[in-house]
């Protein structure tokens, strides 16, 4: 049995990961049991701890604490192969690890330190990689950025690298559980462009800000859809043109498909990133993707090219200039996710050398 620890589940939509791991390896008949803070409608699914992200400062403590807790008993009465998902190695990740213990761990690197979105790095770099060496005996890495920079830095554990799992769930919409305020955001006779996920600088959020505002100066009349949690409040209470429809909360799965689904172009002028489940959310839907020009992105089109365009360098002004290109239809592809680089992205998600590494000792 392998247990797949999900520390943040539906709170940022981790849920549709979870679900593409567990598929693809059951599917070559390796048993997997998610370990996470929901339950879904079917049941099958069951929350093991709470959602410790919510509530007074106190409360979250006392939510954390419990969840170690419940997770340390779990652990004693079960034993197999346990995967970890760690997100910078944050505290929450190294004191989760530390009660999994090193035997049959592994650790998926979602991100090797914790991303800032300012110059600086991670200040806890050091220690962080004295706790990789320590107590994480092996890694899967979604990007050869992330294993690279893992073995630049001296980590000496074996390491996986597999690509992000393709998205396998529900496109079905039930369209009673849209809210209408997403069914009015899309506008049937423009071009939609849809900007989704929490409202953060290393999103990109601030540079497509002001790109909006150069697009107001220059009469853009397409429709641009930010979509997603704004815990910073970067853009709650703020004015905004006609063209922006903004839904500044938590995307429910039928309202994601809904959005992926009526939206023709997606919007990824991320700064900072070593994978994206936007991304691959783009993939799934087939919608093509509009990419900063980062390492990640840079990498992705290079092996992918029709699965959208790369816009450089990342400022407002050429995330504008490619929008209104795009919008009046003289920069759009001849064919957005040709069958060749379908394929090729089908062959390289083959799991049978992943399920290779995770099973080595079992």
């Amino acid at each position: 049995m392998i247990y797949l620890i999900d520390t943040i589940g539906t709170e940022t939509g981790m849920h549709l990961y979870d679900q593409s791991f567990s598929n693809t390896l059951q599917a070559k008949g390796v048993a997997v049991c998610v370990l996470s803070n929901y339950t879904t409608d079917d049941g099958r699914q069951q929350a093991l701890f709470p959602n410790f992200y919510h509530g007074g400062k106190l409360l979250m403590m006392i939510k954390f604490a419990w969840s170690l807790f419940i997770f340390a008993i779990f652990r004693l009465f079960h034993s197999g192969t346990y995967v970890y998902q760690s997100f910078g190695l944050r505290m929450i990740d190294q004191l989760f690890i530390r009660s999994i213990g090193k035997k049959n761990l592994y650790v998926i690197v979602h991100d090797i330190f914790e991303i800032t979105g300012t110059e600086g790095k991670d200040p806890r770099q050091e220690q962080k990689m004295a706790f990789y060496n320590k107590y994480i005996p092996a890694v899967i890495c979604h990007s050869h950025d992330s294993q690279q920079t893992l073995e630049m830095m001296g980590y000496k554990g074996r390491i996986c690298y597999y690509p992000h799992f393709s998205y396998e769930f529900s496109k079905e919409i039930t369209l009673a559980k849209v809210a209408q305020e997403v069914k009015e955001a899309v506008e049937t006779d423009k071009t939609n462009f849809l900007f989704f996920g929490q409202l953060r600088e290393t999103k990109g959020i601030r540079i497509l800000q002001d790109a909006i505002k150069l697009l107001e100066r220059q009469g853009f009349d397409g429709n641009i859809i930010i979509a997603g949690h704004d815990k910073e409040r970067i853009m709650a209470g703020q004015p905004h043109p006609r063209f922006v429809k903004t839904i500044l909360r938590y995307i429910e799965d039928d309202e994601l498909n809904y959005l992926f689904s009526k939206c023709q172009y997606v919007l990824l002028p991320y700064t900072e990133i070593y994978q994206s489940g936007v991304l691959e959310v783009v993939i799934y839907f087939q919608c093509p993707a509009l990419m900063s020009d980062i390492p990640f992105f840079n990498l992705t089109l290079s092996e992918f090219p029709s699965f959208g365009h790369l816009f450089t360098p990342n400022t407002p002004q050429a995330l504008a200039d490619i929008i209104l290109k795009i919008d009046h239809g003289n920069g759009k592809l001849e064919a957005y996710f040709t069958e060749e680089d379908q394929k090729k992205y089908k062959d390289l998600h083959d799991p049978s050398r992943l399920i290779s590494f995770l099973l080595v000792n079992q």
